[in-house]
């Protein structure tokens, strides 16, 4: 049977805002999985709001949201987008979450990925993660997805059954 993995929440840390050196140097020693149990019961959100940089990477992302959907692979393109279901998009901006809920099959490894629509050139990739159906039973995992390109830092946490 292969196993299922449940995507709970996806928190944008900081939307796309093209290069930003200083920021990035301040996001860059970020953990790129949190075990969401180890936080004890702190929100993931208040737990990295609270480390150095984070708050300033929120404050000096720029106003124009990032048109989110997800992929189960690298291509881009609404035509291989898995949420929004309707094959529409979801403006995002740093400090926001989304609650897909939706339920992708794990068999070995899947990649998920984050992506900005843009409807006069090509879609930019936000970040990806790679879910292994090793983690199963691991409870709730927050994982980095991150562009070093789109200045762009989200989290996503899932659960692998």
């Amino acid at each position: 049977m292969t196993a299922s993995a449940t995507v709970l929440n996806i928190w944008c840390l900081r939307h796309s805002t093209g290069t930003d050196f200083g920021v990035n140097q301040a996001l860059a020693g970020l953990a790129p999985s949190i075990a969401v149990a180890e936080l004890g019961g702190t929100p993931l959100q208040d737990f990295l709001k609270s480390l150095p940089g984070v708050i300033g990477a929120i404050d000096s992302a720029r106003s124009d949201p990032d048109n989110l959907y997800l992929t189960m692979d690298t291509a881009g393109g609404l035509g291989n987008s898995i949420w929004p279901t309707d094959r529409s998009t979801l403006d995002i901006q740093a400090d926001q979450s989304v609650s897909p809920g939706i339920q992708v099959p794990v068999a070995f490894s899947q990649s998920l990925s984050l992506w900005d629509f843009d409807a006069v050139s090509a879609d930019d990739l936000l970040g990806s993660i790679t879910v292994f159906e090793s983690e199963q039973g691991a409870g709730e995992l927050a994982k980095l997805a991150k562009s070093d390109v789109e200045s762009s830092y989200y989290f996503v946490t899932y659960r692998v059954d």
